[in-house]
């Protein structure tokens, strides 16, 4: 079976790592996807996203990462993907992915499959991440030691071009 995990990565986080990490061992094959949100100012570009989670993912031989600016329905559709896995972290998640898998069904798309965020991971979101960034807070504690460096020296970059 096929699954796919999707979100913007913004940027990638230990619970992702750990989302796709625990789908890799349950399908045969797990598409990781960025679906590019017009609505949202990403931090980070799309590029940049893409080679975080491929640093994170590197190891695993089942797991791609791509990109898409279409729909998780039609994503779905056109990939042949069985299953979209959603991480929830509370109660929050749980009735807003909930919502998005009964109209992601409706439109056409694969069945969705909630997993229960790790306990120990369940404050860690790409917001808190960034907000923690904002503030000089210590970010490196909620991302994947693969990637902790390269995502702290991008966003010192970003902010020293923005800065100029």
């Amino acid at each position: 079976m096929k699954a796919m995990i999707s979100g913007s990565f913004d940027p990638v986080t230990r619970g992702h790592e750990d989302l796709i990490r625990r789908a890799a061992a349950l399908f045969d094959r797990v598409e990781v996807v960025i679906f590019r949100n017009t609505k949202k100012h990403a931090l980070f570009p799309t590029e940049q996203r893409l080679a975080f989670l491929r640093t994170v993912c590197v190891d695993l031989a089942n797991v791609t990462v791509t990109a898409s600016d279409g729909t998780v329905a039609g994503y779905t559709r056109e990939n042949g993907i069985d299953c979209v896995i959603k991480g929830v972290r509370d109660g929050g998640d749980l009735a807003y992915e909930q919502d998005m898998a009964h109209l992601n069904r409706l439109a056409g798309g694969a069945e969705t499959l909630l997993l229960p965020t790790d306990p120990a991971l369940s404050f860690v979101s790409s917001g808190a991440v960034r907000e923690f960034l904002l503030r000089g807070l210590p970010a490196a504690k909620m991302l994947p030691a693969s990637v902790a460096d390269a995502v702290l020296r991008a966003y010192a970059a970003l902010t020293d071009n923005r800065n100029r």
